[in-house]
């Protein structure tokens, strides 16, 4: 058992680490992270549906080198938006409704970024139409199957069975089929999110996988407040969201000691982080993820910085 003096070690310790990483947090969430980030995509148009449709394939094309998918998304919503202005004219959700995705995208094996082919961008975009068409947004369609993971096993229940058919008109995955009752709750959401998508290459299929892509897409739409996040689901809780763990957040939190140096990139991981996240950033964990992505980027700037060399 510590004694009074080590546990105001270890308090003390804890604060200085929590207040640095909220300083570091406040430094890089502001409107210039979207400079040449993928987030600079998600205010391209003004509708929530378009708003929304337009982030979950940005999010999934996040990955490699950042000029080049940001190249491949540029000329992506050139042909989306077909001459029209970015706000009030053009619109993603009709460019996938009507498809106009099948032009840009047609049916081939030949590669539109790294190991995604034109008929994957065809199948996602494919699947996100008949998900609007389904349930009106890809947000209420999360909704919907987020009470039906949390209701699995629960014959009570007559909204389960109704949105499980629903379900398999299209061709969607019961959420209970992607771990079921047995998930832990902090995966429900991801696995809601995944279960939309079963068979979309383009997507995680597992949501015990670090999934990275899909939880900053769920970043952006659940954290409220933001210059950066949208925000546009109310209905879900900042508090049950994970910090993605990319590259850049690993080193950091590892060189931090925040999490094992040889941790696994994996949901086990971005939950323990994510925990311990809580405690610096009550309610809204995900947040963690500026401050240790921002110094992740910034790291040759850590012998210039004054709020760097503090720590």
């Amino acid at each position: 058992m510590l004694d009074k003096k080590s546990s105001a070690r270890i308090d003390d310790g804890f604060r200085a680490s929590a207040a640095f990483l909220v300083a570091l947090a406040d430094k890089y969430e502001t409107a210039s992270f979207m400079d040449g980030d993928p987030s600079q995509f998600l205010r391209r148009y003004s509708q929530p549906r378009d708003q929304e449709l337009a982030a979950f394939v940005v999010s999934q094309l996040s990955f490699g080198q950042r000029e080049q998918f940001i190249a491949k998304l540029d000329a992506m919503f050139a042909s989306a938006d077909c001459g029209k202005p970015k706000t009030g004219g053009a619109s993603f959700a009709d460019w996938l409704a009507s498809g106009g995705y099948k032009k840009f995208f047609p049916k081939s094996q030949k590669k539109f970024y790294r190991f995604f082919s034109y008929a994957d961008m065809a199948d996602l975009c494919g699947r996100l139409a008949r998900i609007v068409e389904e349930y009106g947004s890809l947000g209420a369609a999360v909704r919907a199957r987020y009470g039906l993971a949390n209701d699995c096993g629960n014959a009570k229940n007559g909204g389960a069975a109704k949105n499980e058919g629903a379900a398999a008109r299209y061709g969607l995955e019961k959420p209970c089929g992607v771990g079921g009752p047995s998930l832990p709750q902090e995966l429900r959401l991801v696995a809601a999110l995944i279960s939309l998508f079963a068979g979309v290459k383009c997507v995680s299929q597992n949501p015990k996988g670090a999934c990275k892509k899909l939880h900053m897409f769920l970043r952006w739409m659940v954290r409220r407040g933001s210059p950066v996040d949208l925000g546009l689901w109310d209905w879900a809780s900042a508090a049950d969201l994970l910090i993605p763990l990319d590259t850049h957040v690993l080193q950091e939190s590892a060189r931090l000691g925040l999490i094992a140096p040889n941790a696994a990139t994996s949901a086990k991981t971005a939950i323990d982080l994510t925990q311990k996240m809580a405690a610096a950033f009550p309610g809204d964990p995900a947040r963690a993820d500026y401050a240790l992505f921002g110094l992740g980027v910034d790291g040759e700037l850590r012998q210039n910085d004054p709020l760097i060399k503090k720590f």
